[in-house]
């Protein structure tokens, strides 16, 4: 038996019903194997637990960790160049960076920081943005997942810093560079998003919805299509879950020199 802590979170407002939601996902990606498995519930800091039982339980663990992603936990499990997945909390709370948990918890709840330099580096071209100017701009709020590469660990002092990992920033790029506008959705399940999709008006205006993670959900504009007109049109029907716009063309502007 082992206990697994999963790097996706359960949050919002419905949480019971979403950890239903993710035991149903969870059921068949297992079936046929020899193990039985329980959710056990979420961590202090949201992140699902789920105990696995059984004579497969080593093939379960590395299929998890591969399709989910497994918590370090533990400060010495993380290492130097190491690349990870995480979420994004208190976004534009500190104006020296951007912190994003990685499932860390002993000795303590340890989050890694994006410092701000290095935000400008990779995102904004060098330029003396701030925090707040470059979350806006790439849409780097609370929960959303990033893959981060850890650049820094000082043991001592129980701090860790990291940017954004090659395939991340990659994928920003892209993002730059496409005109498509790609709407944020921050607390809901994958079927709610898309049914909520197929049942608006804006069907036609979106391409397709894509996961991010379990309750992060993106989706991709038509070209010509405005992100915060599709938000001022769905948001009525996905109550307390926050919505953001990427908008390329913002993204560009923050780039250019004045």
């Amino acid at each position: 038996m082992v206990v697994l802590t999963l790097l996706e979170k359960c949050y919002s407002f419905r949480w019971r019903h979403f950890l239903k939601i993710f035991e149903d996902i969870l059921s068949p990606l297992i079936e046929g194997l020899e193990v039985q498995f329980k959710i056990l519930g979420k961590t202090g800091e949201n992140w699902i637990q789920v105990e696995v039982f059984g004579s497969d339980v080593p093939v379960v663990t590395r299929y998890l960790d591969q399709k989910f992603g497994l918590a370090p936990i533990s400060l010495e499990n993380l290492n130097v160049f190491e690349e990870v997945r995480g979420k994004i909390i208190d976004a534009r709370q500190v104006g020296y960076g951007l912190y994003v948990d990685v499932g860390i918890s002993s000795p303590r709840h340890i989050d890694v920081l994006l410092p701000l330099h290095v935000l400008r580096s990779q995102l904004a071209n060098g330029k003396k943005l701030s925090v707040t100017n470059i979350v806006e701009a790439f849409a780097l709020y609370d929960n959303r997942p990033l893959t981060i590469q850890v650049t820094r660990i000082d043991k001592t002092k129980g701090e860790i810093e990291g940017r954004l990992s090659t395939s991340q920033y990659s994928l920003f790029e892209e993002w730059v560079s496409l005109d498509f506008d790609r709407i944020l959705v921050l607390g809901r399940p994958f079927t709610e998003v898309h049914r909520v999709v197929k049942r608006s008006n804006f069907e036609r205006d979106v391409i397709k919805v894509l996961p991010l993670g379990f309750l992060e959900q993106l989706l991709l504009c038509k070209l010509g299509t405005e992100g915060p007109g599709i938000i001022k049109g769905i948001g009525s029907m996905l109550p307390q879950t926050p919505l953001h716009c990427f908008s390329p063309k913002k993204a560009r502007t923050i780039r250019e020199d004045p």
